[in-house]
């Protein structure tokens, strides 16, 4: 069981039946660089969801192309082989209008594999926004 999955045992995972696929881009935490992808969603809940992809994805903030279940971004938490797949969980990070049109603006004026203009500032908004929500919460 992964390490995740223990967290999330009380969180209601829906599977996806029907083949939904997810255009998302990726800011590796290690790299601070944008990769885009498309994966494959097999499920979902309030707090996230599980996808898999032909390729390996590393962990890191993530934005969706098209909103995922009324989120437009998230974390990717851990990512690991499975078979001939790569399995990944990704928990939601909801963001201000603010936050959201800066992210935008950042995705724009970068380009696949190249460093991010300020990648820092787009990592605190997102994170500062993760812990408000966790204050929310408690």
């Amino acid at each position: 069981m992964h390490s995740s999955d223990k967290d999330n045992r009380g969180i209601k995972r829906y599977p996806i039946t029907v083949k939904r696929e997810c255009n998302l881009g990726v800011i590796t935490f290690d790299e601070l660089e944008w990769s885009d992808h498309v994966a494959q969603i097999v499920d979902i809940s309030v707090i996230g969801l599980g996808i898999v992809s032909q390729q390996r994805l590393e962990p890191g903030l993530v934005w969706f192309k098209s909103h995922v279940g009324g989120f437009k971004s998230g974390v990717m938490m851990w990512s690991k082989r499975d078979g001939a797949v790569y399995r990944a969980g990704i928990k939601f990070v909801p963001l201000s209008r603010k936050e959201e049109e800066y992210l935008q603006e950042q995705v724009r004026l970068s380009r696949p594999s190249k460093p991010l203009h300020d990648p820092h500032q787009i990592i605190s908004s997102m994170l500062e926004s993760f812990k408000q929500e966790q204050r929310d919460v408690f």
